[in-house]
């Protein structure tokens, strides 16, 4: 549990990020493949359902003793919530109602957000652009670890405390690698989270049970 790693730094590379070459020659190959990219019309009602079914998981586990609680929230409501932060990446690319509605999406996004607790999805938008357009770009690309990050969590034991924190990490990594200003959506996102938050504790309360 307590092995080391040999490495003592990031592997670092100086070619061109491949998005876009490799792009162009997929497309060069493969031209049908552009009769895919768009929305996907599916994707806002699995959304809603998904939503739907954390806010009757909510109801459910009102009256449950802590212990269960904290059960149900690692078995099922982690679970959930992983797929509701894939949801939030789709969204962040324009897949739920497409380009010519771009805060629609952002709005559908902050919907997506609701049963996660923390307000995240307008600033993941903005972060993650720049994941794709500067992929592994040393203080923007803000996906990469830090270098605590990489120094700390070198064992076996640490690497998993790390796993169990990643959420916590990949919010507050951008803060320290690459912050930005603060924009009017993000300003709603956390005004629209919080809300829900307290209307949810305001309807069924907490297990203290």
């Amino acid at each position: 549990m307590g092995n080391r790693v040999a490495r003592e730094d990031y592997e670092w590379v100086y070619t061109d990020q491949p998005h876009a070459d490799r792009r162009k020659e997929i497309l060069a190959k493969y031209p049908e493949i552009k009769s895919l990219m768009g929305p996907d019309r599916r994707l806002k009602w699995i959304v809603c359902m998904m939503v739907a079914i954390q806010f009757l998981a909510f109801y459910l586990v009102k009256d449950l003793d802590w212990k269960w609680v904290l059960f149900w929230t690692y078995t099922f409501g982690s679970c959930m919530n992983h797929s509701m932060t894939l949801a939030i990446h789709e969204i962040s690319h324009n897949t739920a109602f497409g380009n010519n509605k771009a805060l629609w999406n952002r709005y559908f996004a902050m919907f997506a957000n609701l049963p996660i607790g923390l307000p995240y999805s307008a600033s993941f938008k903005r972060y993650h652009l720049d994941h794709h357009r500067y992929l592994g770009g040393d203080g923007i690309d803000v996906d990469i670890p830090t270098q605590f990050e990489g120094w700390f969590f070198c064992t076996r034991f640490r690497k998993f405390i790390w796993i169990i924190l990643q959420p916590l990490f990949y919010a507050i990594r951008p803060l320290c690698i690459n912050p930005k200003p603060i924009t009017q959506l993000e300003l709603t996102n956390v005004a629209v989270q919080l809300t829900f938050n307290v209307l949810l504790y305001w309807l069924w309360g907490a297990s203290w049970n």
